[in-house]
């Protein structure tokens, strides 16, 4: 989404000697990301590698992609949903390994 190619740059912006991992499927949004702002472009599949990050932010509206945001956020770490799920159902992995991290899930406004 335009919201999600855009997200590094703002943050890049706001903080610019933090580290800023951003993943996508499509190599065309890896390369744009890029020049907005990401210091690594990666596909999904390289997260468990690339990773733990103190900040997850998802924004694929992929429930797939937070669970990744989920499990590849470090102890004490923060995930931002960007996402809008309307009315759908999401199933999430939340176990002991999930309430032993401290790990905050923070929702974002997507909308007006």
């Amino acid at each position: 989404s335009i919201m999600a190619l855009q997200t590094p740059s703002l943050i890049a912006s706001r903080s610019p000697f933090c580290s800023i991992t951003t993943f996508d499927t499509f190599d065309d949004r890896l390369r744009i990301s890029s020049s907005l702002g990401a210091t690594s472009a990666l596909k999904p599949i390289s997260a468990s590698k690339a990773g733990p990050f103190d900040v997850s932010i998802e924004a694929s509206g992929s429930p797939r992609a937070l669970q990744s945001a989920i499990d590849n956020t470090s102890n004490n770490g923060r995930i931002i949903v960007g996402s809008w799920y309307g009315n759908s159902n999401v199933s999430l992995k939340l176990g002991i390994d999930f309430h032993r991290s401290h790990k905050t899930i923070q929702t974002s406004q997507v909308s007006t």
